[in-house]
């Protein structure tokens, strides 16, 4: 059950800071005001309920305040930064909401995206451990953090789609206005954080960094082993490679244009991205 409700910990931690991640691409990419703050509402519900789950782990609810004196723990750095993250998130909201300037909300969206990776870098670090080799290595926080950067540049690439969708809904006038400003978007070369492929090798090259780290150990070969072709290989392909990373490549590659007028396909592959953090955590504690 533990291992269970951790994976639905790192799901919804990595959909949270996914998309707090995507205020701040959001901001710089002039997303509209209602969208940023459906995001943010997202954030904010996704992060409520990534804490139920990890509360949820307590034998009892009394040990939760425990917590707090032990700071060097993994799940002290995950409370923080769990509540770091809602108090970011809602003073964006809050920013948002009040019709602040788009500077202090510019401001304000790096310090919630800022919260989101140090959520999901949290979040990987539950599991490190110095006495089970394959554990003893802080990298296992990169593939985490990964799939949330993952989430956030595609959900990024929802919000302009959206975006491009409401435009084409304006009017004639509108639609010649929205024609001439994306051709002038494609003239200017993408910025690396808004590339859909980079971001998807981001889990990758997280997971190819742990297994290089932990794989020093003859021990956490022989997991790595049972991990790519033993008994947990298909959960391990299919479950955390296949949605989270090739496939969000493969979009990205073959059908970029789609990624940027459909909201429901960069929505719903960021949600692959945040099962791929998910079932991956399930992996690796089940690696001890």
């Amino acid at each position: 059950m533990t291992t269970i409700l951790s994976s639905v910990h790192a799901f919804f931690a990595a959909a949270a800071a996914g998309c707090l991640l995507a205020t701040a691409f959001g901001e710089l990419r002039r997303a509209g005001t209602d969208r940023l703050t459906a995001l943010t509402l997202a954030a904010l519900a996704a992060t409520l309920a990534a804490a139920a789950a990890l509360v949820s782990q307590f034998g009892r609810p009394a040990l939760l305040f425990s917590v707090f004196s032990n700071p060097g723990t993994a799940i002290f750095r995950e409370l923080a930064s769990l509540l770091l993250a809602l108090l970011a998130g809602a003073a964006y909201l809050a920013a948002l909401l009040t019709g602040a300037t788009r500077r202090t909300a510019g401001k304000l969206s790096l310090l919630a995206a800022l919260s989101g990776l140090l959520l999901a870098l949290a979040t990987g670090s539950a599991a490190v451990q110095p006495w089970r080799p394959v554990w003893n290595t802080w990298t296992l926080v990169l593939p985490t953090a990964g799939f949330a950067w993952l989430a956030g540049v595609l959900l990024a690439k929802g919000l302009a789609a959206s975006d491009a969708f409401r435009k084409e809904c304006a009017g004639p006038a509108l639609g010649i206005l929205r024609k001439a400003e994306e051709k002038t978007r494609r003239a200017a070369p993408e910025p690396l954080w808004s590339d859909a492929r980079i971001a998807a090798a981001a889990p990758l090259v997280g997971l190819v960094l742990y297994f290089a780290a932990a794989s020093t150990d003859a021990s956490a070969r022989a997991a790595f082993a049972s991990l790519l072709t033993g008994g947990d290989a298909f959960l391990f392909w299919a479950g955390v490679l296949a949605p989270g990373v090739f496939l969000s490549f493969l979009a990205a590659q073959l059908v970029p244009d789609a990624l940027e007028r459909k909201p429901v396909l960069g929505i719903g592959l960021s949600t692959l991205a945040a099962v791929g953090a998910g079932v991956w955590q399930h992996l690796v504690l089940g690696l001890a």
